[in-house]
């Protein structure tokens, strides 16, 4: 005797609603783009692959498997790393020869880290050129900035190993742009957090105030809290560049005395000097929800 489940209407709609679920996110993922559309990223490279193999292997996240080949971007990523520093050295040579070797290794920090590679990833626009598994995709990796940052070099990798240093350096200045001439030694943030860490204080929370101007050229305003005060508010053209001018500010409040609350003196709306710590609103303050640190 044969035997068959029988499911109840309420089983089958839960079947079908599944179903309909993982069609739905399937078609939302959607796919790379392919070598026919590597153009545009070669345009702004300033630099056209001769066999755009190699871009496509830059382009490749190992979650993407293929049998018996290492076809992911991990190696070139390697390369790119070691070919993004030098180059950077010697453009900072160039453009700054009469700084110092500390200075000149602070303004290459600033200009090559997992934030500022990402953002030219997203300037590029190379997260819907990344060759990622259906499970990355769908859990944002095509943003993700480590992987962002890691396509970069590995895009650098492939220029290099296909067109040499010359070619991998123009890139690297054609990507950079003005930073490399604009860049200082000096990073306000880090002086920040030192000067909170020394006076015994929480270390800076930066929020993401608001975002103005058109969508091709975006201004991010930033502030920085202490304590629950905002005690700087910035503005520039990434939201990294806006917390910096925060962090900036922040500085210039900063009085003598030795207690931080003394040395933070902000305008209040009646033009007088306020304290966090005043009688009046003490501890009423909160610590707003959202808050990074990063980028």
């Amino acid at each position: 005797m044969r035997f068959r489940i029988v499911r109840n209407s309420s089983d089958a709609s839960t079947i079908s609603s599944e179903r309909s679920n993982e069609r739905r996110n399937s078609r939302e993922t959607p796919e790379p783009l392919g070598r026919e559309c590597y153009g545009d990223i070669e345009a702004q490279l300033g630099y056209t692959f001769v066999d755009r193999g190699w871009l496509e292997r830059a382009l490749t996240h190992r979650s993407v498997h293929i049998k018996g080949l290492k076809s992911d971007y991990e190696r070139l990523e390697f390369l790119g790393d070691a070919v993004f520093d030098l180059a950077v050295a010697h453009l900072l040579l160039d453009k700054h020869q009469e700084a110092h070797e500390g200075d000149l290794s602070k303004m290459r920090a600033a200009l090559v880290n997992t934030s500022s590679l990402a953002e030219i990833a997203r300037r590029l626009s190379l997260g819907k050129y990344i060759r990622l598994s259906r499970g990355e995709l769908a859990s944002g990796g095509a943003d993700r900035s480590s992987i962002l940052a890691d396509v970069v070099e590995a895009v650098l990798g492939a220029v290099y190993r296909e067109g040499g240093y010359d070619a991998a350096r123009g890139c690297v200045e054609r990507l950079l742009g003005e930073h490399i001439a604009t860049v200082t030694p000096r990073d306000p943030k880090t002086e920040l957090q030192e000067a909170l860490h020394a006076s015994g204080s929480q270390a800076p929370i930066y929020r993401l105030e608001c975002v103005e101007g058109p969508e091709h050229s975006p201004v991010f305003v930033s502030v920085v809290e202490v304590d629950g005060q905002i005690v700087g508010r910035g503005q520039g053209t990434t939201k990294k560049a806006s917390q910096q001018a925060a962090a900036e500010e922040a500085l210039t409040h900063l009085k003598g005395g030795d207690d931080l609350d003394q040395r933070f003196i902000l305008k209040t709306e009646d033009g007088s000097g306020g304290r966090k710590d005043d009688e009046e609103g003490a501890g009423d303050s909160e610590r707003p929800e959202e808050a990074s640190n990063d980028e």
